[in-house]
């Protein structure tokens, strides 16, 4: 499932207006700044007719030179700063999105992420907020201030000469109507060339996740051939946005200068018959060039606002995740922590259908303090299992109570806290070993820490590397061995020292050294706390205190491993698990 459509460019406007509301006072100073840099600019023809009347009269110039120096002057240190603040208040603007958008991910359920395309994703945040950044804020002021800027100067040129004013009007008018009709093509082209750009760096993260599988299976080109259709279809895209902003600015440049061209023309001849001066007809054509740049910024502001309204349709489709805190509310207030004597994880009747797919269907299972082990083949619902302790996602049908507590009545944090998971792929969060297994633990002393080390076997192999816990596991943890990602991976969960202990085949990369020194710990961590492991391997059974085998998203049998071998299927997947994990070679 892909993210929720974007909203219509009405919806996008409301939500700028929102976005922009909390920097309503910043938008203020900006909009003054602007506006009086305007200002001065429009008083600059004026002071210039004065100089040219003084010339033309012989009068002292002394006075009108200063005066257009000065009012020069004043419009610089107004665009000076007017540059500053809303360059700032881009910054301000952008970065309350971007916190805004790592919050909704973040609170957003597992399902919702792991339905929503990650290349998409992270092109919404990076390179849509930065189209935001490069044209809203600048739009949006600009499309504030130049009507007002054109409105006044018109204004001015009327109050000079009417005739010549009205001409300026109707001619700006038709430049107006002109461009109105390309800006809408504008942004349909960008948004359809942002969604392009998500595509491929969804290519490229998929490259990089899985880039020795890529290498190994000789598909290269086939990734590249996957990366140069996007980028081709965003390029055709952006070409036909570049194609149609072309088209808006030409028509604004001809249309300037035609009417530059056609008042130079007028006025000679107003000049001519004395109806205006020298100095007016200067006045007015300096007008028409000041005006001239408002009226190219309010098209390509309008070009631009189009593109970021159209970038910020995307972001607000993200934004429309929906967040666990909405969808996950406790029916009641937290209990408090039981004693060792009295956890329990039970599972009641549970039922869980993905689509049309019946993954489990009736399971009750009942776990205490103790290693509790869930087997069976592939799709019978194990993982789901522990997604559904963890509330990753719920159940169709049934329960399941912590402590003899539904956990849909607790708070989701405080359910969190006290159930520590450790998923399949083991992944490390953190770029030092130290921060990788205290990740999500407060307060975790060295000692205990090291004592952790040693129950998971790391200790010995920390303590041959040269900077010890400082040393760099690398992105995910790609520069140690699986085997040594998951023992970091199950001693971040130990360091949480939760009362629940969720394994989703935590030991599928160990070697049998390894693996029985892992599980010979788990055993002893298991005196105080419920751990629920899934594994295809058997070390791990034959020293658990129940053995669950689901089946078909059923509970095909139950108790210990000496006693399941009496059940021909688990004796047969007992077998087929055991000859596979001597086949193999783990690290």
């Amino acid at each position: 499932m892909e993210l929720d459509a974007p909203p219509g460019p009405l919806m996008s406007v409301l939500s700028l207006r929102r976005w922009l509301s909390p920097y309503r006072g910043s938008l203020a100073v900006v909009l003054v700044l602007e506006l009086g840099a305007r200002a001065a600019a429009l008083i600059q023809p004026l002071a210039a007719r004065q100089v040219v009347d003084g010339v033309t009269e012989h009068s002292s110039l002394t006075g009108p030179i200063a005066m257009l120096g000065g009012v020069a002057l004043l419009g610089l240190c107004f665009n000076y700063f007017g540059f500053y603040q809303r360059g700032k208040l881009s910054e301000r603007f952008v970065r309350g999105l971007r916190e805004a958008m790592a919050r909704r991910i973040v609170g957003a359920p597992v399902s919702a992420v792991e339905a929503s395309p990650t290349g998409d994703v992270l092109s919404r945040v990076g390179g849509d907020t930065t189209l935001v950044q490069q044209t809203t804020v600048k739009a949006l002021v600009d499309l504030i201030v130049v009507p007002l800027t054109v409105v006044a100067g018109i204004v001015l040129v009327l109050s000079i000469d009417l005739f010549l004013g009205a001409l300026v009007l109707v001619l700006l008018a038709v430049i107006a109507f002109a461009e109105a009709r390309v800006f809408r093509k504008v942004a349909v082209d960008t948004e359809h060339a942002q969604e392009h750009v998500g595509a491929m760096v969804g290519v490229v993260q998929r490259i990089l996740f899985a880039f020795r599988t890529v290498k190994a299976a000789r598909t290269e080109r086939a990734e590249i051939e996957s990366f140069d259709r996007h980028a081709e279809s965003a390029y055709r895209a952006n070409v036909r946005a570049a194609r149609t902003s072309a088209l808006a600015d030409t028509v604004a440049y001809a249309a300037v200068d035609f009417t530059f061209l056609m008042i130079l023309a007028i006025g000679v001849l107003r000049v001519s018959t004395g109806a205006v001066g020298v100095g007016d007809l200067v006045a007015i054509l300096l007008y028409v060039v000041y005006i001239q740049e408002p009226v190219e910024a309010l098209t390509s502001s309008a070009s631009r606002l189009s593109e970021g309204l159209a970038a910020l349709r995307r972001i607000t489709g993200l934004l429309s995740m929906p967040q666990e805190s909405e969808t996950l509310r406790p029916l009641a207030a937290p209990a408090g922590t039981p004693s060792a004597e009295t956890r329990s994880v039970k599972v009641d009747r549970v039922s869980f259908d993905y689509g049309e797919r019946k993954v489990l269907r009736g399971v009750s299972i009942e776990a205490r303090p103790g290693v509790t082990v869930l087997v069976g083949p592939s799709g019978a619902g194990k993982t789901t299992l522990l997604s559904l302790l963890e509330r990753f996602a719920e159940p169709d049908r049934g329960r399941i109570l912590l402590d003899g507590v539904d956990i849909r009545e607790l708070d989701l944090s405080d359910l969190r806290r006290r159930i520590s998971y450790v998923q399949q792929e083991a992944p490390l969060l953190g770029a030092t070993i130290h921060e990788a297994a205290t990740y999500g633990a407060d307060g975790v002393d060295e000692h205990r820490l090291g004592r952790i080390l040693e129950a998971v076997g790391l200790a010995d192999w920390i303590a041959t590397l040269p900077d010890g816990l400082a040393t760099e596991v690398g992105e995910r943890g790609l520069r140690i061995s699986g085997g040594q990602r998951q023992r970091l991976a199950v001693a971040r969960a130990l360091a949480r020292d939760s009362e629940v202990l969720l394994l989703d085949e935590a030991t599928s990369q160990l070697d049998p050294i390894n693996e029985r020194h892992l599980v010979r710990s788990l055993t002893r961590e298991s005196r105080d706390r419920v751990i629920i492991a899934v594994t295809h391997r058997m070390p791990l059974a034959h020293e658990a205190d129940q053995v669950v085998m689901l089946r078909a998203g059923l509970v095909h049998a139950r108790g210990r491993h000496d006693e399941l071998l009496a059940d021909p299927d688990y004796r047969e997947l007992a077998a087929s698990t055991t000859t596979a994990n001597h086949s193999g070679h783990p690290r």
